[in-house]
């Protein structure tokens, strides 16, 4: 294995992690404070916002997908320097989502208990959760604009845009949350409603950020009468990327959503532990995130400018710096389990569940960034999204699923199919790392 001696590349690799994974943090901060202020108060709720937060998951899901498509075309075409087709990319882009977030956030404003029954069987749970949804569905559209704006800003490799917008709304949405969910400033306690309005005002403040941000930034090829560009070349270049990242995308979401119907089965105790579990994970997680998303726009940038070896070379130095990664999130996870659950109130069921589930994603860490690394960063940068599309709807769909269900209508301990959910990912690992050494994925897409 022949990896990169360029030190320009490693520089600017974790040039663009550093701000990339403070914006991750700064994501997860929100969900993981949100959660430990309602379940400082009602398990109930913070088991409500976490089954509701499902159907954003997979909304956001598919935004990402379409998204992630336009910024490999961005970055490959930013690598060649053709800023004219970046402003048609991003212009098609956004019309796109914008369609797309209109009828969800209708669907969900209509149908919310339809929703929540999906990922629940608890009345209380469904009811609780439905009033959030019927709320937040609200700042779905403006939230599919500003996830493709703050996707193309990174392949432009403008973090700043990205960091400051999400230090600035996040800021926002952690003190509004903590003002309304327990009632300070003479203002009544909402609990749960508190984190929807929170929400809302601060998806709307990401929105107005971020648009003046890559309107008026002259390092950023795109002005608000680009909206109108259009060429029918391009457009089909985005759909021929974008729509199996969209499908694997759609598939995982899909795939991970129903491991939460799942678990979302398995009684309040096991529940609350597995929300708590996963809010660690994900607070963990963003570390690996940050490296994808930075591997995401380097590597695209050198298949753009046609340096074909050094690309492989560079796939070669991203993997391996992604598994040392992995077992550093493992010994994280490890040390900070007893602290990270000591700020939750949690009967003693429900602690012993989140141990044991923390453990299971402590040994899975380092498949975990294999797998991402291989899935998204590697081979989505020469526009092979099938692979992740196709490996997701066989091992989640065909395996992973029938199993889980299999193992909770035999009723199983609770950790035994959560093992099964996370396990998924070995299989996943294995398919993205054969795949990446058989250089299918080299591709410079802007000579197409």
């Amino acid at each position: 294995m022949t990896i990169s001696s360029d030190k320009k590349f490693y520089k600017h690799l974790w040039k663009l992690t550093i701000p990339l994974f403070l914006q991750q943090l700064l994501r997860i901060s929100v969900d993981t404070i949100n959660s430990i202020m309602l379940g400082s108060i009602d398990q109930i709720q913070m088991s409500a916002l976490s089954q509701a937060n499902q159907i954003f998951f997979v909304y956001f899901a598919l935004c990402n997908g379409l998204a992630s498509g336009c910024a490999v075309l961005v970055s490959q075409h930013w690598g060649k320097k053709d800023y004219n087709s970046i402003s048609i990319i991003i212009a098609q882009s956004l019309r796109v989502v914008f369609v797309f977030g209109m009828l969800v956030s209708i669907l969900v404003g209509l149908f919310p208990e339809m929703f929540m029954r999906i990922y629940s069987s608890d009345a209380q749970i469904i009811a609780i959760g439905s009033q959030h949804l019927r709320k937040v569905c609200l700042m779905y559209t403006i939230c599919a604009i500003s996830t493709t704006t703050l996707a193309s800003s990174r392949a432009l490799e403008q973090v700043r845009v990205v960091l400051v917008t999400n230090i600035i709304s996040y800021g926002v949405n952690i003190f509004l949350d903590y003002i309304l969910i327990f009632g300070k400033l003479g203002i009544a306690p909402m609990g749960i409603e508190g984190v929807a309005v929170g929400t809302i005002i601060a998806r709307i403040v990401e929105f107005l950020i971020c648009g003046m941000f890559f309107i008026k930034d002259p390092a950023i090829p795109f002005m608000l009468r680009d909206l109108k560009l259009f060429d029918a070349d391009l457009r089909k270049m985005l759909f021929k990327v974008s729509l199996p990242i969209v499908g694997h995308e759609l598939v995982w979401s899909l795939g991970t959503s129903s491991g939460a119907m799942i678990t979302g089965q398995m009684g309040k105790s096991a529940v609350a532990g597995y929300n708590v579990t996963n809010v660690l994970y994900e607070l963990c997680a963003t570390l690996g995130n940050g490296y994808l998303t930075a591997a995401s726009v380097v590597l695209p940038m050198s298949l753009g400018k046609g340096e074909i070896d050094e690309a492989k070379k560079q796939a070669n130095s991203i993997l391996l710096i992604a598994l040392a990664i992995g077992f550093s999130m493992s010994l994280i996870t490890l040390l900070v389990k007893n602290s990270f659950l000591s700020l939750y109130v949690l009967d003693t069921d429900a602690l012993k569940y989140a141990k044991q589930f923390i453990n299971i994603i402590a040994v899975i860490w380092p498949f975990s960034l294999i797998e991402m690394v291989t899935m998204v960063s590697i081979l989505r940068s020469g526009g092979d999204g099938k692979v992740g599309f196709y490996t997701d709807l066989i091992v989640m769909w065909f395996i992973c699923i029938p199993l889980a269900f299999l193992a909770f209508k035999n009723h199983a301990q609770p950790w035994m199919i959560v093992a099964i959910i996370k396990g998924i990912i070995v299989l996943e690992a294995v398919v993205g790392w054969t795949r990446v050494f058989q250089y299918k994925w080299v591709k410079n897409l802007t000579n197409n």
